[in-house]
């Protein structure tokens, strides 16, 4: 496993900086969630320019260009909505293609309500689907670009289960899974569950720590290794399924400015980090049990 961080971490920072602090503080990979500013990443000079001489020059650095993060996901009932996200979504993989970047990542979201609300949400299961037809399209758009998209655990599907059916679903190499262990913690999700049950489809780990309260709410975010995220349990049972991609620290600075800056972050987070890498694997019992959960029908109704 190698480290990475978000450039959610370090809004201020332009690339060339967040290259030279990653060699500094022993970082092997760049995600980015925006850069100088710019959200919309296909839009940001410095990338879109020249996109073939930025990935040379992060070849030449010897820091990976991990993932470009957008905001996309698929739940909404209207399909003008779904149609736009996935049109954003190819604009990432074409950019993400040029820059020999091998993610690009997408939101699971949220259950709409019904169109009366007073009758209350759609089911899970529908707009699972819904999900999952969305990705099916994108497929081979990605895999012709050599990129493969990667669903985060987020909203009302931060569970395992959510992930596993959607990328069983799809059925497509060029879909895995993003997960967010600080996510699944708040629906009560062991790592112990989620690993063992994902197991390969999962393609990036975004990591966060954070502090719970008794009854289980987000109390916020926390430095790895100060909250209540299980990271060495989870950094174990990721060795125990041959997982050799990035651990990518998610310190969401962008959206918080309260948090510390990357300067004292970044470097906390990776002395943490980087013995339990180096750590031998233990045997552990979490993968004894069948933690695979029952299919869904991608071919159910989206207005059920």
């Amino acid at each position: 496993m190698k480290l990475a961080f978000s450039s959610v971490g370090c809004p201020a920072w332009d690339l060339a900086t967040m290259v030279e602090k990653a060699k500094e503080y022993g970082y092997a990979g760049i995600e980015l969630r925006g850069l100088a500013g710019q959200l919309h990443l296909p839009l940001a000079p410095q990338l879109a320019s020249n996109p073939a001489k930025i990935a040379r020059l992060m070849r030449e650095t010897g820091v990976e260009l991990v993932c470009l993060s957008t905001s996309a996901c698929f739940h909404m009932r209207d399909r003008k909505e779904v149609a736009e996200n996935q049109a954003q979504v190819r604009e990432y993989v074409e950019l993400a293609g040029k820059l020999q970047c091998p993610f690009v990542r997408v939101f699971g979201a949220e259950i709409p309500p019904l169109r009366f609300k007073l009758l209350g949400y759609e089911r899970r299961e529908a707009v699972l689907a819904r999900i999952a037809r969305a990705l099916v399209a994108l497929a081979p758009h990605a895999a012709a670009h050599r990129v493969t998209i990667l669903i985060e655990n987020s909203g009302d599907f931060c569970d395992s289960a959510a992930m596993w059916y959607l990328v069983d679903a799809v059925s497509s190499p060029a879909v895995k899974c993003c997960w967010n262990p600080l996510a699944a913690r708040t629906r009560n999700e062991r790592p112990t569950t989620s690993i063992p049950r994902l197991g390969v489809k999962i393609g990036l780990v975004h990591l966060s720590d954070g502090k719970f309260t008794t009854d289980g709410s987000f109390e916020g975010h926390a430095l790895p290794g100060q909250g209540d995220v299980e990271i060495p349990r989870l950094v174990q049972l990721l060795k125990g399924i041959g997982y050799g991609g990035y651990l990518c620290f998610d310190w969401p600075k962008l959206w918080n400015a309260s948090l510390a800056d990357a300067d004292k972050a970044f470097p906390a987070a990776a002395a943490y980090l980087q013995p339990l890498i180096d750590e031998k694997p233990i045997p552990m019992t979490a993968y004894k049990t069948d933690k695979f959960s029952p299919k869904y029908d991608l071919h159910e109704s989206a207005a059920s």
